[in-house]
């Protein structure tokens, strides 16, 4: 019995990894001397940076149970408030390092705003997300008056998204900055283990001391924090500010999310697992464009290979589960006859 239940862990923790590899064996095939190098691989990471960041905290609130609809509308006006603010101060350090500090706080505050009312007043965060999402974009577009705002100076702030070291992109060195940051704190602190428990049963949590209340108003704070600072390093990266320059990304991050096995549900995901969705999602694009597929096709292609790698995941655990249909017809036939007797 032991060694089944090792089986079905062995099993489970290689069915990512296997899947990746799978993908990265193809794409070599199809495309040899191109996908399997080191230039390919920065492309990759580079790609996924902006939507990775925002991953890393736009799985707290799905694990409450909750969503995040507004990550890349939060991006956006963050943007545009370091682009204005280093403007304002004449594109100087101090505005720079003021600029950053504001879209955090302008992140974290709409975090908190979103927390409070999912938590106080119990609306479903769909709805308030979505309705925030329209209301920040159009708060970005009074700010930028619906324009390109360019800030191409000082390199303090160009580096953040532009830069390199050692060879490296540096908005690759905040992802796993971030990628580490939040992994630790799901895993490895209170915190963490509170929110895996409001995920899986609020209710109880709240009996066993837990303030589910504060929780989810951290986990949409933290949210609203690394949706500001992926806009931020968006902006340095595009050396402007527009008023819906992360339109759309939310949709990448929830991808990324879900194929990664985390439930919709709440109190069952992982980190590691919505990284593992992020790089399968970046390298199927990245494919696609070498290959010169058209953009149109993208879509259908991202589409198909996300349905088969999350029914994959939904089959394996329901398999492990113990509740396959032949299992449990046979477990209920042997009670039904033990009852009998």
């Amino acid at each position: 019995m032991v060694k089944r239940e090792n089986k079905k862990k062995l099993n489970a923790n290689f069915q990512k990894p296997l899947i990746l590899l799978i993908v990265i064996i193809i794409l070599t095939i199809l495309q040899p001397s191109v996908f399997l190098t080191i230039d390919n691989f920065k492309g990759i990471m580079l790609s996924i940076s902006i939507y990775g960041i925002m991953v890393c905290g736009t799985i707290f609130p799905i694990l409450l149970g909750g969503i995040d609809l507004s990550v890349g509308a939060t991006a956006a006006v963050s943007g545009a408030c370091v682009v204005l603010t280093i403007i304002r101060f004449n594109y100087s350090t101090t505005g720079v390092i003021l600029g950053i500090l504001v879209g955090l706080a302008v992140g974290v505050g709409t975090g908190v705003i979103h927390g409070m009312i999912v938590a106080n007043f119990k609306v479903p965060a769909f709805l308030i997300t979505l309705a925030t999402q329209n209301i920040i974009y159009g708060i970005a577009q009074l700010l930028t008056n619906n324009q390109v705002i360019s800030c191409m100076k000082p390199k303090l702030f160009t580096f953040l998204g532009g830069g390199r070291l050692l060879g490296v992109p540096f908005s690759i060195y905040i992802l796993i900055i971030i990628v580490i940051t939040s992994y630790f704190v799901l895993n490895h602190t209170r915190l963490g283990r509170n929110i895996y428990a409001v995920g899986g049963n609020s209710e109880a949590s709240d009996l066993s001391g837990i303030n589910s209340k504060k929780i989810q108003l951290i986990a949409y704070a933290i949210s609203g924090f690394t949706a500001a600072l992926a806009g931020i390093v968006l902006a340095s990266m595009n050396q402007q500010a527009i008023a819906k320059a992360a339109q759309g990304y939310e949709n990448d991050v929830l991808t990324a999310i879900v194929v990664g096995g985390t439930s919709l549900m709440g109190g069952e995901g992982s980190l590691l697992g919505a990284v593992w969705g992020a790089l399968l999602v970046g390298m199927i694009g990245n494919g696609l464009r070498l290959m010169g597929i058209p953009s149109t096709y993208h879509g259908v292609v991202k589409g198909i290979v996300i349905i088969i790698a999350v029914s994959a995941d939904a089959y394996t655990r329901y398999k492990n589960s113990g509740l396959s249909k032949g299992k449990s017809t046979k477990r209920f036939a042997r009670r039904a006859n033990v009852e009998n007797n």
